[in-house]
This record gives structure tokens, sequence and C-alpha cells, in this order.
């Protein structure tokens, strides 16, 4: 193993531990240094990159702000963008928003995969198991299809039944507000977790900032997204007889 891929598994072993990025910068800057004094290779310096992070006290993150950020957020933006999605179809079709029990257990397995990001454990293994995030994947895209396949074909077969176009005008707002709420949640976290070594502060503070303009994407991912789908169905609505 060389020493840049170490540095790369102990940043990502630190941040699992929701360690502050400039803790996790000053930790790298230690690791140079003695590698550079010692001559020595990270893995005989410090042996594995998980146990010698675990060995650190670091200051960490608010777990509960992390987890604002990181697992309620896309949760609700994921749900959201559920809902839009049907009510988009149900409004080019009938106007009504049909949904079954089996329908409706199988769109809460992609939330609740999501929500497990809360726990500790689960992004753990989903990073160090490289097989899993394909396996989830899978999983939402089969359970996504078999909804598909349960949704009622009438009214009196749906367990709940609603108007398509107060859904389809809520849920756009909504994905509207969580992608502010995520970009100035970025913009203000701008510079208090960025992972900066001490020696390369000064530089990096004149470089442009990809990372966060990458951040600020992804938080308008699921409106994008949603007007994708919204303009597929509408024109396949538009291919119908």
């Amino acid at each position: 193993m060389t020493d840049d891929t170490w540095i790369e598994d102990f940043t990502v072993e630190l941040r699992l531990r929701r360690v502050s990025g400039p803790a996790i910068g000053d930790a790298i800057a230690s690791v140079r240094e003695l590698l550079a004094d010692s001559g020595q290779s990270a893995e005989e310096a410090f042996g594995a990159a998980r146990e010698y992070a675990a060995s650190l006290d670091l200051p960490v993150m608010n777990a509960r702000e992390q987890a604002v950020r990181t697992v309620l957020l896309p949760v609700v933006g994921l749900f959201t963008f559920l809902v839009f999605a049907l009510a988009s179809t149900a409004w080019f079709d009938q106007g009504l928003v049909l949904i079954s029990v089996p329908q409706l257990l199988l769109l809460a397995i992609p939330v609740l995969l999501t929500l497990m990001f809360a726990f500790p454990f689960y992004p753990r293994a989903v990073i160090r198991q490289r097989w899993l995030p394909p396996v989830l994947l899978v999983v939402v895209g089969v359970t996504s299809a078999l909804a598909a396949l349960f949704a009622p074909g009438s009214a009196s077969d749906a367990w709940l039944v609603f108007s398509a176009l107060p859904l389809l005008v809520g849920t756009a707002a909504v994905l509207l507000v969580l992608s502010v709420i995520g970009t100035v949640a970025t913009l203000r976290s701008r510079d208090d977790d960025e992972i900066v070594e001490p020696l390369q502060a000064q530089g990096e503070a004149k470089r442009p900032r990809g990372r966060h303009l990458l951040l600020i994407a992804v938080n308008w991912l699921f409106p994008l997204i949603a007007v994708v789908v919204f303009a597929m169905v509408w024109g396949f609505s538009l291919l119908r007889p």
C-alpha cells in the first residue's frame, strides 16, 4: 500500500468518526511530517489506517447537526421526490394519486435505506464494503419497479387517494426549499469543515473552491431530476392516442 492510499483510507476513517475538517488536516500534516523524518512507510509507522484513526482523540462534530445535514435533508428530499414522481404521473393520467398498501411499503424501502445513514455502523459498512453500494442501488431500483406494478387500477382499489395537483405543487415547493436550505448550509460551512493541512492553508485559500460548487450542485439534484421526470411524463402523455 502506498502512503497516499494509506492517507486516503486514514482520512475516510476520521470522517466516519465525525472528526472535524481542520482536525483531520492537522492529523494528516502530522503523519506526513513523521514519514518525512523517519523515512518509513505509513503502514510501517502507524499500522492499519482504521486502527490508528481509532486510537486518536480528536475533536468531533456535533452528531445532531451532522445528522440533519447528511440524513434528514436527504431523506425528506427523497421522500418528497418520490411523491412528486407519483403526482406527475397521476396529473397526466386521471388527476388522482392512488396508493396501495404494498406500493407504500415498497416505496418506504429507499427512504429507510437512506435513513439508516444516521446510524454510524451503516455508512461505515457502505464505504468499507465495495459490494454494498451496487447492491443497495439494485434494491432501490427493484423496489421502485415493483411499486409501479402494485399501483392501484382505480380509486376503489386504492388505500390512499389524493388529488394530484396540490401534491405536485406542494412537493415541487418543498424540493426547492430543501435545496435552498442545503445551499445556505453549504455556503455557511465552507470554512469550518474544510480539510486543509496547515502548511497548505495559504495556498488552498487562493484556489477556486470547486468542491463547494459540487456540493451546491448536489443540493439541487432532486429538483433537477424532478424537472426531467416531469418532462418525460409530459412527453409520454403527448404520445398517447
